[in-house]
């Protein structure tokens, strides 16, 4: 890839050679391709709560905690499912219910011929994975879903969830 290339292009072809080709990472059957998804999981778990963690420390003041949930879904699809949640977020009743925790969602569903990462309310995209070069490369993707989440859950509760605002910005 050269420079002038936007920073995930290898990402978008793979996912269209995939779409093309009805293989994820050249792994065709079902379980395989499962396999391939479960090993790009591991990769990406460092990666993610590296970010979590880091959120944890600048918004929540280090009193968050990070759960993975990995595994099958009812339809015959996998998952993972990183959540970081604090005990604000878990007691303020929000506009429409409970304040949610923080989400990054790899998800592999059943009927699909690869799987995508989001976040409870950001987007998909596409999870194209195989390396350690691959998973730093999703980064600037985990990062956005994570902020959007954080924004999603100040717009659910209030700014007040946040225990790392004081009301003064400081760098």
């Amino acid at each position: 890839m050269t420079q002038d290339l936007p920073p995930r292009t290898a990402d978008i072809f793979r996912h269209l050679q995939d779409l093309r080709s009805g293989t994820y990472e050249g792994a065709r059957e079902w379980a395989r391709r499962v396999a391939v998804f479960r090993r790009a999981v591991s990769l990406l778990d460092p990666v993610v709560r590296r970010i979590l963690d880091q959120t944890n420390t600048v918004f929540l003041r280090g009193g968050g905690t990070v759960h993975l949930h990995a595994g099958d879904d009812r339809d015959g699809g996998a998952f993972a499912h990183w959540e970081l949640s604090w005990p604000l977020q878990r007691d303020t009743a929000a506009r429409t219910g409970r304040v949610e925790p923080i989400q990054v969602i790899a998800v592999f569903g059943r009927g699909n011929t690869h799987p995508h990462l989001r976040g409870a309310v950001a987007g998909m995209w596409p999870c194209q994975v195989i390396d350690d070069a691959d998973a730093e490369r999703q980064e600037p993707i985990l990062r956005a879903i994570v902020e959007s989440e954080l924004h999603q859950r100040i717009f659910q509760g209030t700014w007040r969830v946040i225990p790392g605002f004081n009301g003064q910005y400081t760098p």
